[in-house]
C-alpha cells in the first residue's frame, strides 16, 4: 500500500509490504523491517532493523499523533492518487452542504447520529429497511449534523429528505 505521509511539514513517500509476518516499511525508498507487537490500547513495542523502540499512537481522526522518545510528532497520511490533499477536500466538504435522501420506501430502524454531530466520510447515519433487510445510509463527506427530518421507525419514500450535513 503506497501512501505519502506528512510529518513535521516535510512530506515523505511510504509503502508498506507484508513479509514473513513482519512488515517492511519504504520510507522515501529507503527500506525497513519491522517486527511489531501491541503492549496495549495505543502502545507498541517495535524492532525496527534489529533496534527496539516503544511508540505510543493516539488516533486523532484527520492525523495520528506518535509519541518516540519523549517527543510528540504528528502524523498525516494521504493517497498520492487524490489530486488534492487530505486536508483540502476535508476543507472544501465541510463548505458544501449533503442532503441525504432515502433511496427506497422503507421504515427507519435506527438513527446512528444526533443534531450537531461531526461525521467523517463513510460514517453510518441511518439504517434503513426495505423488503425485510436492512441497508446502511453512510456520509459521502466529512461535516456536522445540521437538520434531521425524520425519527425512528418512520416510514419514508424514495427521494425523502432524511438529514442535512454541513
Amino acid at each position: 500500500m503506497k501512501r505519502q505521509a506528512k510529518v513535521e511539514n516535510k512530506i515523505y513517500s511510504v509503502e508498506f509490504q507484508k513479509r514473513n509476518g513482519k512488515v517492511e516499511v519504504i520510507i522515501d525508498n529507503r527500506c525497513y523491517l519491522v517486527d511489531s507487537s501491541t503492549i496495549n490500547n495505543g502502545s507498541f513495542s517495535l524492532l525496527i532493523d534489529g533496534a527496539s523502540r516503544v511508540i505510543f499512537v493516539k488516533d486523532r481522526g484527520d492525523h495520528f499523533s506518535v509519541a518516540l522518545g519523549g517527543k510528540n510528532i504528528d502524523v498525516r497520511f494521504y493517497d498520492p492518487r487524490a489530486l488534492r490533499s487530505v486536508d483540502e477536500m476535508q476543507s472544501s466538504l465541510k463548505q458544501s452542504r449533503q442532503i441525504i435522501l432515502a433511496p427506497m420506501a422503507g421504515r427507519i430502524v435506527r438513527l446512528q447520529v444526533r443534531l450537531g454531530d461531526m461525521v467523517s466520510d463513510g460514517a453510518g447515519l441511518v439504517v434503513l429497511e426495505a423488503m425485510k433487510m436492512e441497508n446502511e445510509l453512510k456520509s459521502q463527506a466529512v461535516g456536522c449534523i445540521k437538520e434531521i427530518f425524520v425519527s425512528e421507525n418512520e416510514v419514508v419514500i424514495p427521494g425523502q429528505q432524511l438529514m442535512v450535513i454541513e
